[in-house]
């Protein structure tokens, strides 16, 4: 048994009638690995030097880290969790992705952390878009923007997750009745 599943010779999938994954299937489950074991290591990492700050630490940097390393965990197990999230999933996460960030990004916010040069800024955990006070000069940070979308993406995962579990018991429910 290998780390993603049953290995099975070639002759054994063909005689069950099942394909082997292909070239792109692999790719992506490789990219979600190495995403989600970067998100773990980085979540920990911070997580543990901003928590060494004591009463100083910055409940968004916290939250964004502590998001990254639950995150991180679902992307890594989610062959384990084997979700099948279906429509609702899937519209549910991109709903939460979409509703965070244009809740987090179109009021302005008193955000300690990022474009602390303008007088108005918008975004959380982290200010990716900031105005003058008079509205003139905008300025958008394609980096915290990236950091945003990675934790609402999260967020959406979450909720993801949550519905394709919650279909599963109920499909589980209804065929044993």
């Amino acid at each position: 048994m290998s780390a993603v599943g049953n290995v099975q010779s070639a002759t054994e999938v063909e005689d069950d009638d099942e394909e082997a994954p292909g070239l792109w299937e692999s790719f992506g489950a490789a990219l979600r690995l190495i995403v989600g074991w970067f998100s773990i290591a980085i979540g920990i990492l911070n997580l543990l030097v901003e928590l060494d700050r004591g009463s100083a630490a910055d409940g968004a940097y916290l939250l964004f880290h502590a998001m990254l390393l639950v995150g991180g965990v679902l992307m890594v197990s989610l062959a384990w969790i084997a979700a099948r999230p279906g429509v609702a999933g899937w519209s549910a996460g991109g709903g939460v992705l979409a509703a965070g960030m244009l809740a987090s990004g179109v009021p302005a916010s008193d955000a300690l952390c990022c474009l602390s040069a303008y007088a108005v800024r918008h975004g959380y955990p982290f200010s990716f878009a900031a105005r003058d006070a008079d509205g003139g000069r905008w300025h958008v940070d394609s980096q915290h923007l990236l950091a945003d979308l990675l934790f609402w993406g999260y967020a959406g995962l979450i909720v993801l997750v949550v519905v394709a579990l919650a279909r599963r018991a109920t499909h589980h429910h209804e065929a044993r009745e």
